[in-house]
């Protein structure tokens, strides 16, 4: 039998990838040939960086910063889209705080600066007349973002855009209400958001390995989808939370899961000009600069 080939998985946050790992745990990957690990570097400009200097060759991360690295040069290409094809970002608002005028002068948790819920947590405030940058206050969490709720219940953050499961853990507190989602069509048009990424130096070189990440990602999704029971138990352990709270999160999620791995090309370029308006990136482009579409899924295969 021939040796496993290690290969590190990048993920922008602890609650990234979860089908991923749970494709690990059930032995998929090595499968494919893989001994795959997944390695978290909090942020989005930080991972986009993280791939550029070669510390991680393959992984995934949110399509603004994404978008906003490879216009910049960097060199690496989404290769797929994430399970999260839409914006799986949710606007948390503490209790006792009743409109988005009552948010004017409040401090609003979130990941990172230039993250994908910097760019969303804007879209959503502008449209309802709170000027990001003058009415409420960003704060940036990065390593601390596990800890979202937590420094919400203390007092130290008043709203927050995060990723699920945080969102249920602060339902199930009695602390937030969930206000909004980012696929919410009044905020955000539909656009391709999770993304997969590969290194251009490895695209040449292993063009393989590539293909392989990608199957065991695509199978992982599957497996996820189709063995809920399991998924949810799995959801639990991973965050340390209650069956009640994963169950929460995967009825707020799982039906909009994308699972075959494939770029929704006219959502990407809904990405690209909602980062140029945003002011991400300086000039018109368009979504097939950003792509190599080598690994995308044969669909009647996939299904």
């Amino acid at each position: 039998m021939s040796a496993l080939q290690k290969i590190e998985y990048g993920a922008p946050t602890d609650k990234s990838a979860d089908t991923v790992r749970l494709g690990v745990e059930k032995g998929i990957f090595e499968e494919e040939g893989l001994d795959l690990s997944v390695k978290v570097v909090f942020g989005g400009p930080q991972i986009a960086a993280a791939y550029e200097s070669g510390e991680l060759h393959i992984g995934e991360m949110g399509s603004p910063p994404c978008i906003d690295a490879i216009a910049a040069g960097m060199n690496f290409k989404i290769i797929g889209s994430g399970c999260r094809q839409r914006a799986h970002m949710f606007f948390g608002v503490r209790k006792g705080i009743e409109s988005f005028d009552d948010l004017k002068g409040k401090k609003l948790g979130l990941l990172g600066l230039g993250s994908c819920p910097d760019w969303i947590a804007r879209k959503i405030l502008m449209q309802h007349g709170v000027e990001p940058d003058d009415d409420v206050t960003f704060v940036p969490l990065l390593d601390q973002y596990p800890r979202i709720i937590e420094i919400m219940e203390r007092g130290d953050i008043d709203a927050c855009m995060a990723m699920e499961p945080n969102l249920s853990i602060g339902e199930e507190k009695g602390l937030l209400n969930v206000w909004a989602a980012g696929f919410d069509e009044p905020y955000l048009p539909h656009y391709q958001w999770e993304v997969r990424v590969a290194r251009d130096e490895l695209i040449e070189s292993d063009p393989e390995l590539v293909s392989a990440v990608m199957r065991g990602c695509r199978r992982s999704a599957h497996y996820a989808a189709s063995h809920v029971d399991e998924y949810r138990a799995f959801a639990a352990r991973q965050f340390g939370i209650s069956a009640e709270v994963a169950q929460s999160s995967l009825e707020r999620e799982l039906p909009h899961f994308h699972l075959d791995c494939q770029v929704d090309m006219s959502g990407l370029q809904v990405a690209v000009d909602m980062q140029q308006e945003l002011g991400g990136i300086e000039q018109p482009m368009t979504a097939k600069d950003f792509v190599d579409l080598r690994f995308q899924p044969d669909i009647s295969v996939a299904a």
